[in-house]
């Protein structure tokens, strides 16, 4: 492994541990909103689920 692969690789860790971060403080986020109530659901139900639950 020469030192340009060793430096990409450094770049792509680097990354990929502050988008780890970053999706860690969004969900740490939605769950203290669920406990204080504010959201019931995150998401919306679609109309292929709302079919399949009249079904």
């Amino acid at each position: 492994m020469d030192f340009t692969q060793k430096m990409r690789l450094r770049g792509k860790a680097e990354e990929d541990l502050y988008f780890a971060e970053q999706d860690r403080a969004l969900i740490e986020a939605v769950h203290e909103m669920q406990k204080k109530g504010e959201i019931d659901n995150w998401h919306k139900p679609t109309r292929r689920n709302e079919q399949a639950k009249s079904q």
